[in-house]
């Protein structure tokens, strides 16, 4: 399992933690391996220490995205999901565009009705446009009004991204929890990992003076060594001529 990029400096923390606890330090000072290359096996072992921790980090992962409102978009005929999370939809879209169209019509049925009337050219026709655009602009410029409204309060709403009843502290109480759900079960497969790895590692005097090495056998080793040489013994000389052997008496019969 591979973690996110924004909890990837969470797991480098969590095993920097793992590394400088008084457990393992101890045992690195008993052992051979440094400090160093149990940082560069707990990153590399990363994606596996971090799949033993897989359900808490995925119910962390899901109550974050709640938190922040990054709901799962599902496609939809009506527009883009995001704008139907955030509760976007025709009424919106009705306030904006009534007051352009009510505008628009006013302005261009008062042009054509005092036009006619200028030209003294079919007075009733002139009569009911100037007639319709007043109407429309009195349609038009409440619209307007409450439409503007209507926006600065949808912009106020979405400041901060995500509606306010996401942030609760329900919410954000139970997000810690997860957390530091994620965090124990990290810190545990991190330890687990770390702690294998130092009892493979023999100890520093495996070979060298520790009881059944080299140094137990430093006695047995030198009297075989071509350099030893054994006390000063000699044996009777047989060679000498000063020595004869033992006087054998004659038998007489």
């Amino acid at each position: 399992m591979r973690l996110r990029d924004e909890d990837r400096g969470t797991y480098t923390a969590a095993l920097d933690d793992v590394i400088g606890s008084t457990e393992i330090q101890r045992r690195l000072a008993r052992s051979g391996v440094k400090a160093s290359q149990l940082r560069v096996l707990g990153l590399a072992e990363g994606p596996r220490v971090a799949s033993t921790a897989e359900r808490e980090y995925r119910s962390y992962l899901a109550l974050r995205q709640r938190a922040r409102g990054e709901a799962p978009i599902m496609p939809s005929l009506s527009g883009p999901g995001r704008q139907q999370v955030y509760g976007a939809g025709l009424l919106p879209v009705l306030a904006v565009l009534t007051p352009v169209l009510a505008i628009t019509a006013a302005a261009l049925f008062l042009l054509l009705g005092y036009g006619l009337r200028l030209a003294d050219s079919a007075a009733a026709v002139a009569g009911n446009l100037v007639h319709a655009g007043w109407i429309s602009l009195g349609v038009g410029a409440p619209a307007a009004v409450v439409g503007v409204l209507g926006l600065y309060r949808t912009a106020s709403r979405h400041r901060g991204g995500a509606p306010k009843n996401r942030r609760d502290q329900g919410l954000t109480a139970e997000l810690d929890a997860a957390r530091a759900a994620w965090l124990r079960q990290l810190h545990e497969g991190i330890r687990s990992l770390l702690l294998q790895h130092l009892d493979r590692s023999p100890p520093p005097d495996a070979g060298g003076n520790g009881p059944g090495g080299v140094g137990a056998g430093n006695d047995e080793a030198a009297v075989h060594s071509p350099r030893f040489t054994s006390p000063r013994y000699t044996g009777p000389d047989f060679g000498s001529p000063e020595v004869s052997g033992p006087d054998i008496p004659t038998l007489r019969g």
